[in-house]
Order: C-alpha cells, then structure tokens, then sequence
C-alpha cells in the first residue's frame, strides 16, 4: 500500500517531467513561426531595394543604353534560369543571396561616394546600401535558424576611380539594372522558401 509520502513524491516527479516536456513541444512552431517572420522581412526589404533601385536610373531606357559602353565586372552575376529554380536547394540559395546582398552592398557604398564627389545626388545609393546591409543580416539571421553555416563576407570589389558625373551615371545605371534582377529574382526563392516552410500566407 502507497504512502501519502510516496504519492507525494510520484506527482511531483510527474510534474517535473510535463515542465521538461512543454518547451520540446513548443520550440518547433515558434521556431517556425520566427524563420517564416524573417523570410517576410526579407522579401519586404527586396521590394524597398527595388524601387530604390529604380531611382538610380536618371535617364529613360534609350538613353541608358548608349550610357552603359563599359561595364562594372565585378557586380554579381545572377543565375535566373528556370532550371535554377527546379535544381535550388534552400542553403545554398541562401547562403548565395547574403553573399550577393554583402557585394551590392559594396557597389551601392562606392556608388554613394563617387555620386558625392561629383557633386551628384546620392540619397538613393546610400538608401541602397543600407538596405542591402539589412536584407543580408535578415539572410543571415534565417541561415542561423536553420542550423547552416554562414558564408564568409565576399572579399572587397576591385572598382574604378569615378571623375566624371557623366561616368557616375553611366554606373550608377548599371547598379539600377543589376539591383532589379537581383531583387526579382531573389525574391521568387525566398517564396520558394515560404512554401517548402509552410508559411502561412496572408490573404489580401
């Protein structure tokens, strides 16, 4: 027969165990719930970039292609195939997009002081670097939830002296152009992404 002390002891070992339990239970959806949050914010700051982007561009699509002669090599290049899309794995897709978010960061910062010293406005080159900046610690939060290994920072663009406001220019419609694809196309992986997770989507 049980002791009123050995039932005592028997409710509070049960009790204990349901206390260990309850976070292993819940960790999994809010650990979801948080990577889905931040996948969001980083398809938001794809379209704030984007439309800075469109900034960028001073002149309309005729005139920017006579500005365009030389180009800056050391922009990324992104894949924007649709076999890309069928063969995307989720870490490499985003271990890629921070480290190209990381080198437009780089041009967008450069773009910025070569606007300055020709005496060019510069508000959206600024504008863009620091979103840029944002969507790669909102990339990199993302991997760390999903337990994958950060990629280094790419190393610093080699890039030209700027002298001229015409070659500002000329640049500063490159980066516009080369921004628009990254964006567009980055953003259709991170709703892959979305999916794979099952995110909830919000109705409109």
């Amino acid at each position: 027969m049980r002791t009123p002390r050995d039932s005592a002891h028997r409710l509070l070992r049960l009790l204990l165990l349901v206390e260990l339990l309850r976070p292993s239970r819940c960790a999994p959806a809010h650990h979801k719930a948080v990577l889905c949050n931040t996948l969001k914010s980083a398809a938001n700051q794809m379209d704030v970039i984007r439309r800075t982007a469109q900034r960028l561009q001073h002149h309309d699509d005729e005139v920017a292609d006579d500005l365009l002669e030389a180009r800056l090599q050391s922009l990324p290049v992104i894949a924007t195939t649709a076999a890309h899309l069928r063969t995307w794995k989720a870490n490499e897709s985003l271990c890629g997009l921070y480290t190209n978010a990381l080198a437009f960061r780089a041009h967008a910062d450069w773009l910025r002081a070569a606007a300055e010293n020709v005496s060019l406005p510069s508000e959206a080159a600024g504008g863009a670097a620091f979103r840029l900046l944002r969507l790669a610690d909102l990339v990199r939060t993302a991997l760390v939830q999903m337990e994958a290994v950060v990629p280094s920072a790419p190393p610093p663009p080699w890039l030209p002296a700027v002298s001229t406001a015409f070659e500002a220019l000329r640049y500063s419609t490159e980066m516009s152009r080369h921004l628009k694809v990254f964006c567009s196309f980055s953003k259709r992986l991170v709703r892959h992404l979305l999916r794979a997770a099952n995110c909830p989507h919000r109705r409109r």
